[in-house]
């Protein structure tokens, strides 16, 4: 950290509550990049408000989708699960999605495609694989596709476009500059 003040440089970071913000947060800069119709918000905190969001997009089959997320968010794949059907109204939920509650309530709400940064929990250890084996089983009944585009790689999207204008309208920055993981998938 000495190095970084001594040069003058800054680096910002938040997480959390990007995930929740209306206008710059993460499932909103997923929306805009898909060109979602949002109809309304879901998966609500008392604390920090909505995190998902569930919208309709222009009706698409499901491979075509799947390479026009791979090209938003520079990835070499996603993660799937569940069932191939064309893509209409989608769920998007930041982050860790990873959590079969918030799947069901979107398949409730008419969703057939759930996108989040994981649908799948990857942490090694008893919690991790709990969370995965309970997604996998999920999506042996569920009649939605899953798709996880990488934690990281959502994030990414989030900063290069809805924060990284933000900054520049608000502040005086003559260079901002983002760093892109070199591996999306860890």
């Amino acid at each position: 950290m000495d190095d970084i003040r001594s040069k003058g440089l800054s680096i910002y970071t938040c997480h959390a509550p990007m995930d929740y913000h209306k206008t710059l947060g993460t499932s909103q800069a997923i929306a805009e990049a898909l060109k979602v119709e949002i109809t309304e918000r879901f998966i609500h905190s008392p604390e920090h408000g909505d995190i998902g969001i569930i919208g309709d997009v222009e009706p698409t089959q499901l491979e075509d989708f799947i390479e026009q997320l791979k090209s938003n968010f520079n990835i070499p794949y996603v993660d799937f699960e569940g069932k191939r059907s064309d893509v209409k109204k989608v769920a998007i939920v930041a982050g860790c999605g990873d959590k079969t509650k918030w799947m069901r309530i979107a398949e409730d709400k008419g969703v057939d495609t759930y996108i989040s940064g994981e649908i799948h929990c990857h942490i090694d250890n008893d919690y991790g694989r709990k969370r995965f084996e309970e997604v996998k089983n999920y999506a042996n009944q569920t009649e939605m596709s899953l798709i996880g585009v990488s934690h990281s790689a959502s994030e990414y999207l989030v900063k290069k476009t809805l924060i990284y204008s933000w900054f520049q309208k608000h502040f005086e920055f003559d260079n901002i500059y983002l760093l892109p993981q070199k591996k999306w998938w860890l």
